[in-house]
């Protein structure tokens, strides 16, 4: 009688069970997951990303249900979020939300990845239903300037330079059709422009640049002989096409330094006041300093003249009072205005000097002044002897 009433009581446990599961899974039938939203949409690699899910019953009202998400690359659930949530019941054509933070890989490429969730009746996880959830991840280009060159190293006036721009992607998507123009601003008083693009040497088409790539854009352009020693402020716009199909611009001021170049001649060179004269003339564009000057003969050294500094465009004069007549050399050493020693020899030509016209009366003055006087004496004396006759 005993082992009779224990088979009947299992029995009816084990229909309780099964009809409790029967119910569940009716009551799981009728209710629905749903993605409710994505914050943000889309979620750039390295972000957080908030997922709204909801549970829409399109049935009567229903029992317990749990809901379990199984996150993958690139998501990680965020620390205190609970992976596992139970609902007591949802009531008949009603809707219940739970959100989820996830932490997106800063390595995650865009696209769109499934996001796993699993839902089950409480009692029973190894009968769940499996919901994937869609979520679109997109990265965003950074173009930075990285580094910068030119060739030559040291632009002066008149030169031709090649300007090399390192760019890079530091941002976390990929930028199409990517081209970068530089154009040089215009002087703020004149208007004019001393730096401009050597034919198209102003444009660069860069193309495709994902992330962390580095791009390399090379401009030729060509100065003007009357820019001046300063730095000259260009424009880098650089222009692409994001993943999401919209354009995107970034524009960068870059400094292009040019260095004024002095150049200095001899104008002129003469004997005055029994002394060598020479009038140096810088030609160039740029201000000489610190110039020494010194007078070479027969391998001698005559004398140094030293001038502090000659401008761009003048002129002063140094003297020699130790020289002789002959050939010379002139060696010459100065400083630009970044400091930087130039050095120079000129030939030079000493006339001799004329030592009658150095001491202010010319032979032929003197010969003018011998005739005068011959000829005032001969009047004189003819005046003389007509008046002793009479």
């Amino acid at each position: 009688m005993k082992n009779s009433t224990a088979i009947v009581f299992a029995v009816l446990v084990i229909g309780a069970l099964m009809q409790s599961s029967l119910a569940a899974a009716q009551s799981s039938s009728e209710v629905a997951l749903v993605l409710n939203k994505q914050t943000p949409y889309p979620v750039e690699p390295g972000g957080i990303v908030n997922v709204e899910v909801a549970f829409q019953n399109n049935g009567s009202t229903s029992g317990s249900i749990t809901l379990e998400v199984v996150p993958s690359e690139p998501f990680t659930l965020l620390p205190g979020e609970d992976s596992v949530k139970t609902f007591a019941r949802i009531d008949a054509l009603k809707s219940v939300t739970e959100t989820y933070k996830f932490k997106v890989s800063e390595s995650a490429v865009s696209s769109t990845y499934d996001l796993e969730f699993r839902y089950y009746p409480p009692n029973n996880p190894d009968s769940y239903i499996t919901k994937n959830m869609p979520i679109v991840v997109q990265g965003t280009p950074k173009i930075v300037i990285k580094d910068i060159t030119t060739e030559p190293s040291r632009v002066q006036p008149g030169d031709e330079v090649r300007v090399s721009v390192t760019l890079l992607n530091e941002g976390s998507g990929k930028a199409s059709h990517a081209q970068a123009s530089l154009d040089a601003e215009a002087d703020a008083v004149t208007g004019e422009k001393l730096i401009f693009p050597a034919l198209s040497g102003g444009f660069y088409y860069i193309g495709d640049f994902g992330p962390g790539e580095e791009k390399t854009a090379e401009f030729t352009l060509r100065v003007d002989n009357d820019a001046e020693y300063k730095t000259y402020m260009s424009s880098l716009d650089i222009e692409y096409t994001t993943e999401s199909g919209e354009d995107g611009s970034v524009q960068y001021d870059v400094g292009l330094p040019i260095e004024g170049r002095p150049i200095l001649e001899v104008l002129n060179s003469e004997i005055e006041r029994n002394e060598f004269k020479v009038e140096m003339n810088n030609i160039g564009t740029a201000s000489a300093k610190g110039i020494k000057i010194a007078l070479v003969q027969n391998g001698e050294n005559r004398g140094v003249s030293v001038v502090s500094e000659i401008k761009a465009g003048k002129y002063k004069a140094v003297r020699f009072a130790d020289y002789e007549a002959g050939a010379g050399i002139l060696n010459i050493s100065y400083y630009d205005e970044s400091n930087m020693l130039h050095t120079k020899s000129l030939d030079v030509y000493i006339e001799k000097p004329n030592t009658s016209s150095e001491s202010g009366v010319s032979p032929l003055a003197v010969y003018g002044l011998l005739v005068l006087a011959a000829a005032e004496g001969y009047y004189i004396w003819r005046l003389r002897k007509k008046l002793r006759r009479k």
